[in-house]
């Protein structure tokens, strides 16, 4: 587990306030003050496209949170925001704050065993044999429980399609196809 610096705003939500408090500062300081009627606050589009222009860039990476095209764009938002002369609210006086976060990633290496009741096993490899993560938090996680197929784990009455009518997973494990059918008829 490490400490990662991350905005306290989302990227995208970011851009949109940042542009939606520019044109609210622009309105507010060019307008008289009332107490009765408030203006109608327009974002400016060409500024909302520049700033996404900029964060979906390949310059940032991907922008993974720490990483450095993710600092990247949290630098950028921030100093939006100081720009538009808002107050910093996270640690330390910035518009950052510190959130603990773990990363959980399946390695391509990856393998899933089966062991029959008879001891058998069958060993699958990761996307070629299976999908799947472990989000235990564990290297390693070890399930000992009945597998119970689903097919592609659709439940849509509409259709009188349920793929769990009848079945049981309680203890189980469910086995099914990754993604949906186009026709569930």
């Amino acid at each position: 587990m490490r400490e990662l610096k991350v905005i306290v705003a989302t990227i995208f939500g970011g851009v949109l306030c940042v542009s939606y408090l520019h044109a609210q500062a622009t309105e507010t300081t060019n307008k008289a003050e009332t107490t009765s009627v408030q203006a109608e606050i327009h974002a400016d589009p060409e500024k909302i496209r520049a700033h996404v222009k900029f964060l979906a860039s390949d310059m940032l990476e991907g922008r993974g949170t720490g990483q450095h095209g993710g600092d990247l764009a949290a630098d950028y938002i921030a100093k939006q925001f100081a720009s538009y002369g808002l107050k910093p609210a996270g640690d330390k006086g910035t518009y950052f704050q510190d959130v603990p976060m773990v990363e959980v990633k399946t390695l391509g290496e990856t393998s899933f065993n089966f062991v029959t009741s008879s001891l058998e096993v069958m060993t699958l490899k990761n996307l070629e044999d299976f999908v799947t993560n472990n989000e235990s938090l564990t290297e390693t996680a070890y399930i000992d429980a009945p597998i119970v197929f689903v097919g592609y784990g659709i439940k849509a009455p509409e259709y009188d399609w349920d793929d769990y009518k009848g079945t049981d997973l309680k203890g189980k494990v469910a086995l099914l196809f990754v993604g949906e059918r186009n026709d569930p008829t």
